[in-house]
């Protein structure tokens, strides 16, 4: 009896109980033509208020929201839920090389979710003595090529009983992580806007012919203002 929407309902609890990690769902904002900023990195706003409130909606029902540095330098957000009576997931930044200024925004915004710097072993040391504080927590995680690990941060955030994890790019983060398998959802807000040069929504996967580009099946599509949303399950 309604399988489907139990198990939509459950889809954070069966991910960790089953593959021993959260939920992971990639959320993207771009133009038509697939840009997620222009070319001078300015991204405020490709989509439409009504879709920023669904992202903060989703904020307040994950435990934790993920973004890469360069987002994090680029935006500087302060990647909290903004909905009225919403709770803050925690904010979390993938930086293998220590770029992100310790004085950015989701380190010092006051919030009882806290902040999460995931970093790699050699680095772990510095990190803690220029982030680590009562708001900001410092991490490590396996690394190829000072490439951090995904699999293993979503393992870890298993361990801590997390059940949904939202990644909020920036475009090598979203490339990684699909790659990595440790998406169970791809959110793409599709803007009514043509950007023309500019940032891609997704960079870095090397996909050298069609034949292997990585699939997305149960597509669903809805209006959210003037924007459309387009939702998939991406085939390992």
């Amino acid at each position: 009896m309604l399988e489907a929407e139990c198990r939509r309902m459950n889809e954070g609890f069966i991910a960790r109980v089953t593959r021993r990690r959260p939920f992971g769902i990639l959320k993207l904002a771009m133009s038509l033509d697939g840009k997620i900023a222009a070319a001078s990195g300015d991204s405020q706003w490709i989509s439409s208020e009504e879709s920023r409130a669904i992202v903060h909606r989703w904020r307040g029902e994950c435990d934790a929201v993920v973004v890469g540095a360069g987002t994090a330098i680029a935006d500087n957000p302060r990647l909290t839920c903004r909905t009225p009576g919403g709770r803050d997931p925690v904010r979390v930044v993938v930086d293998a090389a220590l770029r992100v200024s310790p004085h950015a925004l989701m380190f010092t915004e006051r919030s009882d979710a806290g902040a999460i710097l995931v970093t790699t072993a050699r680095n772990l040391a510095r990190a803690r003595k220029r982030y680590a504080n009562e708001q900001v927590e410092v991490i490590a995680c396996r690394d190829s090529r000072g490439r951090i690990d995904l699999r293993a941060m979503m393992a870890e955030f298993g361990r801590r009983g997390w059940c949904k994890v939202l990644f909020e790019g920036g475009a090598h983060l979203a490339a990684s992580a699909l790659e990595s398998g440790i998406i169970d959802r791809l959110a793409l807000f599709v803007a009514p806007k043509v950007v023309g040069a500019g940032i891609s929504a997704i960079e870095g996967m090397d996909t050298r012919r069609i034949r292997d580009s990585l699939r997305v099946a149960d597509l669903s599509m809805r209006r959210v203002g003037p924007d459309l949303l387009l939702e998939g399950r991406p085939l390992r």
